[in-house]
């Protein structure tokens, strides 16, 4: 699919949920699409619906125009009620920041508008996710360490989450992340230290779905990985 057709995919949904047998609600385009690195044979489009009724009979409502949007090849949106939303925050720190980061109004009331990440929650997110991630791409170095096509594999599938959370880093310390991963990975090299380059090079390969990882760089990525653990780790509690 080429950005064409993305494009008009997005306007006839756009236009179904203007319609007037069309629940009420916001809907939100986000993430790499908004942001320009989006990659058609990876890369998802993360669309969110806020609805003003989130019941089964709203859900109804929606299910036409979600049911085209999938059968285009698109990913199922995210559908959450308004007023779950605006208690949300706490337990999404990540995908909203994230969000915040990147994202555009396709029709609506804009729900990030009002949205403030309390520092703590998103702190606390990161460490949890950042260590899962650490914790898994190790189990993979163990058992795959010789495959360099399944260490590939792994790099390539890991590197866009673990940009997500270095963005969110980034937005934790208050620095711009700008929109590629080089720019990233620019804002954040005193933090992930000189190996950095690594998780650029990584990214670089996500539209390669056979890339040979040698094992050398695989492990430079678990060692980025690790530091960035440990900065998050004990990086100042609290909301200040």
């Amino acid at each position: 699919m080429d950005r064409g057709q993305l494009d008009a995919d997005i306007a006839r949904l756009v236009t179904r949920l203007q319609s007037a047998d069309a629940p009420a609600g916001s809907a939100l385009l986000y993430g790499s699409v908004v942001r320009g690195d989006w990659i058609a044979t990876r890369s998802d489009v993360n669309l969110l619906l806020v609805m003003d009724d989130a019941s089964p009979a709203g859900l109804r409502r929606l299910a036409g125009a979600v049911s085209e949007w999938h059968r285009a090849g698109h990913t199922a949106p995210l559908i959450i009620g308004r007023e779950e939303w605006q208690r949300s925050v706490d337990v999404f720190p990540i995908e909203m920041t994230d969000m915040q980061l990147a994202y555009r109004l396709l029709h609506g009331t804009d729900p990030l508008a009002d949205v403030r990440v309390a520092p703590s929650d998103l702190r606390r997110a990161l460490e949890s996710e950042l260590r899962g991630k650490l914790v898994r791409l190790r189990q993979a170095y163990v058992r795959f360490g010789e495959s360099m096509v399944t260490l590939g594999g792994f790099a390539t599938a890991s590197v866009g989450q673990l940009l997500v959370l270095f963005r969110c880093t980034g937005a934790l310390l208050g620095r711009p992340m700008g929109a590629t991963a080089a720019e990233t990975i620019a804002g954040l090299a005193d933090v992930l230290g000189e190996d950095a380059a690594v998780i650029t090079e990584i990214a670089g390969h996500r539209a390669e779905p056979e890339w040979h990882c040698p094992p050398a760089t695989f492990a430079r990525y678990l060692e980025v990985v690790h530091r960035a653990v440990e900065f998050i780790d004990h990086y100042p509690q609290g909301d200040a």
